[in-house]
């Protein structure tokens, strides 16, 4: 995603406020700066609470229209560890890091931990250019960020993170990994629960009247997708085409509930609703949690075992 010029000389400004903050602004203990829920959530779990740790992206914006303020940038330098995603979405990292003038810090991208995707265009999907897709296409480069979405990437993360937080403060590495294994653990067995559904299930398929993120939710599970657009898309309306294939295809299905994401309108839903009789259901990307949600008790965990009872009753 392209930034703005605004958002470079914002950068170069900071540069030196930066170096002189970076040693103002230290905490006492470990400081970690995240810039989406998920890893924020991760780690609150291995710490064992929010002290000294910060999610950048706390107003309920979505990671992909994200612009970092000035102030931050200053959060970012004063810190021992930055975590984002590392995918196209965080094209305003390199500068960031670049302004943030802190030779100790350390960066973790969670696309590096992890095996990824490339962003996927399937049959009846609408590509950015308008195109219909007629037939499956993999043939494209771009990575899908949303590795979040798969509970055993979460896991995984998960035991990685703690590796790195207790070699930054060695002093709590043992409650760190007491924490992190009660984590994993419930992950684990929320996979479980996850694997047991789609093999039960009467069918094994979703159709998504929306942008859909979930690739790595339905790939761990075997469940076919199709959806409206692609996981990173920036539209919103549906050309014709893809409206009657999607109509089509819920009809040839005979789906009960197809589905959109959080924050969508609903209008593609809505009019698919109108012309078969299927009803809407929401799946939650965890992409637009905010300080005020955290505050009632949004969490991980919380957000991905109401996605199963959403898929409970999509595939059944």
């Amino acid at each position: 995603m392209k930034k703005t010029v605004s958002l470079i000389m914002i950068i170069a400004m900071l540069l030196l406020l930066c170096a002189c903050t970076n040693t103002e602004n230290k905490k006492d203990g470990i400081s970690i700066v995240c810039t989406a829920f998920p890893q924020y959530d991760y780690i609150k779990n291995i710490i064992g609470s929010d002290d000294g740790l910060t999610l950048l992206l706390d107003d309920g914006a979505d990671l992909h229209s994200y612009e970092p303020t000035a102030q931050d940038i200053i959060k970012i330098g004063s810190a021992d560890l930055f975590v984002c995603v590392g995918g196209a979405s965080d094209v305003w990292v390199e500068g960031a890091l670049h302004s943030a003038n802190n030779p100790e810090l350390q960066t973790i991208a969670l696309m590096d931990i992890v095996d990824t995707y490339e962003q996927e265009y399937v049959a009846g999907m609408q590509h950015e250019s308008g195109e219909h897709i007629h037939a499956h296409n993999g043939d494209h480069s771009e990575e899908d960020e949303h590795i979040w979405l798969s509970i055993r990437n979460a896991a995984e993360i998960t035991d990685y993170l703690c590796g790195i937080i207790s070699k930054i403060d060695p002093d709590n590495s043992s409650l760190y990994r007491v924490n992190a294994d009660k984590y994993i653990a419930e992950l684990n067995a929320l996979d479980a629960e996850y694997t047991a559904i789609a093999e039960n299930s009467a069918r094994k398929i979703i159709l998504l009247a929306d942008r859909f993120p979930f690739r790595y939710l339905v790939e761990d599970y075997g469940i076919t997708y199709f959806a409206a657009f692609a996981g990173c898309s920036s539209e919103s309306e549906a050309s014709f085409d893809t409206m009657a294939f999607l109509i089509d295809k819920t009809n040839e299905l005979q789906l009960p509930y197809i589905l959109t994401i959080e924050g969508s309108d609903g209008s593609i839903a809505k009019m698919i609703c109108e012309e078969t009789d299927a009803e809407s259901l929401t799946l939650d990307s965890c992409q637009s949690v905010s300080s005020a949600d955290i505050e009632q008790g949004a969490s991980y965990l919380g957000i991905m075992k109401s996605n199963l009872e959403i898929l409970r009753e999509a595939l059944n």
